[in-house]
């Protein structure tokens, strides 16, 4: 296991996956809500205490150690590095390769769950000590999980580990409207899910709605904050009287698709424009982007920590489907346009976008591009007016009060 799993005691211990952005972001928003939500209740006590003349008490752990009350582990630290590093590279060479035959996969799988299964068995030899060694190590009273190709595994390692104590294992769900079956593979004791649909999309699978919640998608508080996007253009180099476009590539985007993007910008007839772009692919295609003679002023960036200030910054995301970046986006209140999406994974985001009209969908040629961007531009106080309702600013601080909740009645309960 790598270092983060060399942590004291917790509360409740969050499994994700470190393949894309999305698991291991809503990870850190739970936790950051958590943190947030401790610190409050710790300054409140200290108030109160000094209000009375009052000592403050600390609960402490048998070793005298403050337990803290929540830990984030990568699923693959626990696998063996040579699984985890094939596991990834057959995952994203398969998308490079042929997306259509990984969204073939990712149907079938869905409906015959043999497939997960028999991931799950072979890997429980590798696995199954490590995280039942894990769970010991850390005494959680709730797992959380939000990458589920292991939930199978997980669910026996917990069952084992809690020894006919009530300790609960709830999945949040990092996708929306289309929900793979491998989600409900671990018969989590509760769900959180970002919205409605969801919620039915989860009930179409047998999944009684007492176990579902929906609390929102966890966001990161500071895509919920004001940002002041004057300075953040003109520390670019930009102009706040343009209208900024800001192109999100990531590795699961297809080299072909960014090149024709970005020939459809440098052909754009569109005026008063501007371009940030996040190009987190790899240095081949970031020099390919830097060569290009654009028709508006353009700022290029490798990958950012400081993504909320990029998308506050813009006027316009143009981004792949996936489910955290949409979810930010909607957070920010930034009208979409998607480039692209991964076949059957992302097709249930990509149809939240258009269902709700929160953006648009560029053609798979992009010719449209201009009309696109026109579409949003023309329509700009509908949008906004609508990624506002869809706004859940609390889903981080209600996921995590529930998982608070959950461990402290179990406590009780003991």
């Amino acid at each position: 296991m790598n270092s983060r799993t060399k942590l004291q005691q917790c509360d409740i211990l969050i499994l994700t996956g470190s393949i894309g952005s999305g698991h291991t972001s809503v990870a850190r928003a739970i936790s950051e809500a958590i943190y947030r939500i401790n610190c409050e209740r710790t300054a409140r006590a200290c108030s109160e205490a000094n209000n009375l003349a009052l000592p403050v008490v600390r609960r402490a752990s048998s070793k005298n150690k403050e337990k803290k009350r929540v830990c984030i582990v990568d699923f693959f630290s626990v696998f063996p590095a040579f699984l985890t590093e094939a596991t990834k590279k057959l995952y994203f060479s398969a998308l490079k390769l042929s997306p259509k035959i990984w969204g073939a996969v990712f149907d079938q799988t869905a409906e015959e769950k043999w497939a997960l299964k028999f991931l799950n068995s072979i890997s429980a030899p590798l696995a199954m000590e490590k995280l039942l060694t894990l769970f010991s190590r850390l005494r959680p009273r709730v797992l959380v999980s939000t990458y589920p190709v292991w939930d199978i595994l997980a669910r026996k390692a917990w069952n084992e580990y809690c020894g006919g104590k009530a300790f609960p294992f709830i999945s949040v769900i990092t996708d929306s409207i289309t929900v793979h079956s491998s989600w409900i593979s671990g018969n989590p004791d509760y769900f959180i899910v970002s919205n409605p649909d969801t919620k039915t999309a989860l009930k179409n699978l047998g999944i009684h709605s007492r176990k579902i919640k929906t609390f929102g998608y966890p966001t990161s508080h500071l895509f919920h904050k004001h940002h002041d996007c004057a300075t953040f253009l003109q520390n670019k180099g930009l102009s706040n009287k343009r209208k900024t476009l800001l192109l999100i590539l990531t590795t699961g985007t297809k080299t072909s698709k960014i090149k024709r993007i970005a020939s459809a910008v440098s052909k754009s007839k569109l005026k008063n424009l501007q371009l940030v772009i996040v190009a987190c692919v790899d240095e081949k295609l970031k020099k390919y982007l830097e060569k290009i003679a654009w028709p508006c002023p353009v700022y290029l960036t490798g990958w950012t920590n400081q993504m909320h200030e990029f998308i506050h910054g813009a006027d316009i995301v143009l981004t792949k489907a996936g489910g955290a970046t949409i979810m930010e986006c909607i957070a920010s209140g930034k009208p979409m346009i998607i480039i692209d999406m991964i076949p059957g994974q992302e097709i249930g985001n990509a149809t939240m976008v258009q269902k709700y009209n929160l953006g648009a969908i560029l053609d798979e040629n992009t010719g449209n591009f201009d009309e696109t961007v026109q579409y949003i531009l023309d329509n700009e106080k509908l949008i906004l007016k609508n990624l506002k309702a869809q706004q859940k600013p609390n889903a981080a601080e209600n996921t995590a009060r529930f998982l608070l909740q959950e461990g402290n009645a179990r406590l009780a309960k003991k």
